[in-house]
């Protein structure tokens, strides 16, 4: 959870008041609404007091016309006010939501490690909640509360003692609000938990669909959705089911109160205390007096529901983002790439240390590969390099500052990073080469393009570089996404370029030709290179062999073939594969 800083009205009001002025400009229509519907309710006294009783045609045929102008007015007044009420919903979800998605973005990477995509998205639907109570609950309170008080004033000119009756059953309504609030926050915070549970196995199984056809789980997939949803189901019935008990006992109280008025009030009219007019006006009126208490009642459901949204939203956006410090930072231009690792553990979360008292050094311009067994903690080691977590024990020198006090932006600025796993967005070809770098032109995206071996298939393409690749780049081979990842990283022309397992998914031929252009492009600057194939980093300056997250070795290829320790064991194991493969053709 968040630290909770921030309460439910302080979040609230925070979305409101940029909005004054169109706030104004609602209540100002509301009043002008209510106004005009209280005009209306003395139609009724009018005409049976005065205008049946006296024959007075002509009067009956002006005032009834007048009655329908105003409502005609009452009608577009209304729909004018639900225009600005649309208008500020829209306001408000567009600050929510996308405060929201910013806020995420901006969190460090620890969090999204402990949490799933599906838990993420479901806040967003939690923040139409919020925006549907503010939008609803805000006016709803002002005009309301409004309504009641010059309802009361009117209805107790009218008649004081039906005035008192009527108002008996608002002590009866506050218990009715009173006793649902915990059960309906119990509720609503087990239907959102529900909610994210299921959108998030959803996400789950569609991303890998590949894995459930394999594997021929259609039906194991389906029966846990199933489960899942069932929970949902009756969570939501559970929800429904109490606003509508709370609804049935606010028509009851209603319903009692309006036949003890009549009562009351049949009485008065037999003593002549007030005429059939009075009664039928004063029951007119009586919508302008309870309309609104119901409607404040109606809202517990859904205040409650945005409180808890409101809570689960904050869990989130209560978290310190990752660049909280930056403006105390070391903003650099350009990096000389000199490394210093001195004694550095680090740990995920609770779980035991990945790396445990690694020290090493790296100088400007040198070109170092990190090689090792699966879980030797290689890839960790280039994420602490990227700053994507801080250390917990020891110290990273990048030209001799701390890592810790470099500004995120300016160290990411210069660091040209290719991941094991590619991403591509939804989107042209180019406009992913070119991802996160501005003013970038044309002639420097192909020529990037070029370096890395992406031209040729690109311009084999319908659209060549303004083809659309799909969601996650679907359309393109494992290959192919790596070649435009590696044009990314060379379009950035980054002071140090960081290489985890980048050729991987290519042949034979295309890997020794990227890893020519690489050798070219990181000329005089530093280089990282995660590899699994050991032919590929002969040309390295250095060669860190990781093991249990521990220096087995470290120099160069030579050196460490000499050593016959654990890197000559690599080697041999894959030179020995190769040889086979090679009679085995033969």
């Amino acid at each position: 959870k968040g630290d909770e800083t921030t309460g439910l009205f302080t979040r609230f009001m925070g979305l409101i008041l940029p909005h004054k002025k169109l706030l104004v400009e609602i209540f100002l229509a509301s009043v002008l609404y209510t106004l005009m519907g209280l005009a209306g309710a003395f139609y009724f006294k009018y005409l049976i007091d005065t205008i049946l009783v006296d024959g007075l045609i002509k009067t009956l045929h002006i005032v009834s016309t007048g009655f329908i102008i105003l409502t005609v007015f009452k009608v577009l007044m209304n729909a004018f006010r639900r225009h600005l009420l649309l208008y500020l919903s829209q306001k408000i979800d567009i600050s929510l939501i996308l405060t929201y998605y910013q806020h995420v973005l901006e969190l460090p990477m620890s969090f999204f490690d402990s949490r799933k995509v599906g838990e993420i998205l479901s806040r967003l639907s939690d923040a139409s909640k919020i925006r549907s109570a503010i939008s609803g609950a805000t006016i709803t309170v002002m005009i309301d509360t409004l309504m009641v008080i010059a309802g009361g004033i009117v209805l107790y000119i009218q008649s004081p003692i039906l005035f008192w009756v009527a108002s008996i059953v608002i002590p009866f309504y506050i218990i009715t609000i009173w006793s649902f609030n915990k059960p309906f926050q119990r509720i609503h915070r087990q239907e959102m938990e529900q909610a994210a549970d299921l959108q998030s196995y959803l996400v789950e199984s569609i991303s890998g669909m590949e894995t459930i056809k394999a594997f021929n789980g259609e039906t194991a997939a389906t029966l846990e959705t199933e489960g899942r949803f069932i929970k949902f189901i009756k969570s939501i019935f559970k929800a429904s089911w109490m606003i509508n008990l709370q609804s049935s006992l606010q028509v009851a109280l209603t319903s009692i109160s309006s036949v003890v008025i009549l009562w009351v009030g049949g009485l008065q009219v037999i003593k002549g205390n007030i005429s059939i007019g009075q009664l039928i006006s004063f029951n007119a009126l009586l919508a302008y007096y309870y309309d609104p208490i119901q409607n404040l009642i109606s809202l517990q459901p859904q205040l409650q529901e945005a409180y808890v949204a409101s809570d689960r939203l904050g869990e989130i956006l209560d978290l310190d983002i990752e660049k909280i410090n930056e403006r105390n930072t070391i903003k650099k231009e350009k990096f000389n790439g000199k490394f210093e690792i001195r004694n550095l553990h680090f740990r995920y979360g609770t779980r035991e240390e990945v790396l445990k008292g690694i020290s090493f050094n790296i100088e400007p311009g040198e070109k170092v590969a990190l090689v090792g067994e699966s879980g030797s903690g290689k890839t960790t080691l280039v994420k602490l390099l990227l700053k994507y977590y801080l250390t917990e024990e020891g110290e990273i020198l990048i030209d001799d500052y701390n890592i810790k006090d470099i500004s995120y932006e300016s160290l990411r600025n210069r660091i040209g990073y290719v991941p094991q796993d590619v991403l591509l967005f939804s989107g042209t070809i180019r406009e992913n080469i070119a991802f996160g770098m501005n003013n970038v032109s044309m002639e420097e995206v192909v020529e990037a393009a070029k370096k890395s071996k992406a031209h040729d298939f690109i311009n084999k393409l319908p659209l060549r570089y303004e083809t659309m690749v799909g969601e996650r780049g679907s359309n393109l081979s494992g290959g192919q996404k790596q070649r435009i990842a590696i044009a990314r990283a060379i379009l950035k022309n980054p002071d140090i370029l960081i290489l985890d397992e980048a050729t991987s998914n290519l042949d034979t031929a295309t890997e020794q030709a990227i890893h020519q252009t690489i050798d070219r492009v990181s000329q005089d600057i530093t280089t990282i290179i995660i590899a699994h194939r050991l032919s590929t980093i002969l040309s390295c300056d250095k060669i860190i062999v990781l093991e249990d997250g521990k220096i087995a070795e470290m120099g160069s290829h030579e050196e460490l073939l000499a050593r016959k320790g654990k890197y000559y064991n690599l080697w041999k194991s894959q030179t020995l594969e190769a040889r086979e493969v090679e009679e085995e053709v033969s």
